[in-house]
């Protein structure tokens, strides 16, 4: 899931020109008709032995998981949920790479991009600012858990870092820190 976060190998360099997401404005969606897949993901995903379970699942199909695996675990815990996520593609995988995961969700499954992190309701999927090498592509994605203080941006993640833990989703800094937020998704 190469996670450039980690200061491991990075995402996959792009698959093909001209691949890039209209984001919808927040005003066209109706807030409180979507994200039943998004709260189901958060009400399974947020209990520490199903978490673990994910853990094992990623370890049988990518290795590197833990420390550069930010998509093959939520992949994975979608899945586990009964979500439709390919573990294999003949380009770049929408297990492993977050700009074809987020166009899997976004294009395929329908779901919602959310722009304003002041939206952000638990379950959401969030994914970061950019890889600066590899634009387009980004950085890292993590599922939204509660706001720690809404005030400074810190939330509560969950992510192949670490089990529920603080990140502050607007500042650039060192620790579980390094992208800040630009965008979630949330189902219909």
């Amino acid at each position: 899931a190469l996670n450039p976060e980690n200061g491991n190998r990075g995402a996959r360099g792009p698959a093909a020109a001209g691949d890039d997401l209209r984001p919808s404005t927040d005003t066209e969606i109706d807030q409180e008709a979507v994200g039943g897949i998004n709260r189901q993901l958060l009400s399974w995903y947020g209990v520490k032995s199903n978490y673990d379970q994910v853990y094992k699942d990623v370890l049988q199909f990518y290795p590197e998981g833990r420390y550069n695996g930010c998509v093959a675990f939520l992949s994975s815990a979608l899945r586990r949920i009964g979500v439709r996520v390919p573990i294999q593609s003949s380009t770049e995988s929408a297990s492993l790479v977050t700009k074809p995961f987020s166009n899997h969700l976004e294009k395929d499954l329908g779901w919602v991009r959310i722009s304003n992190a002041k939206l952000l309701r638990p379950g959401d999927i969030v994914f970061t600012t950019d890889n600066p090498s590899y634009p387009g592509y980004p950085a890292h994605t993590y599922v939204f858990h509660s706001w720690a203080n809404q005030s400074i941006g810190l939330a509560m993640v969950i992510d192949n870092q670490d089990f529920t833990h603080e990140r502050n989703i607007f500042s650039n800094t060192s620790g579980y820190n390094f992208t800040p937020f630009a965008y979630a998704l949330r189902s219909r």
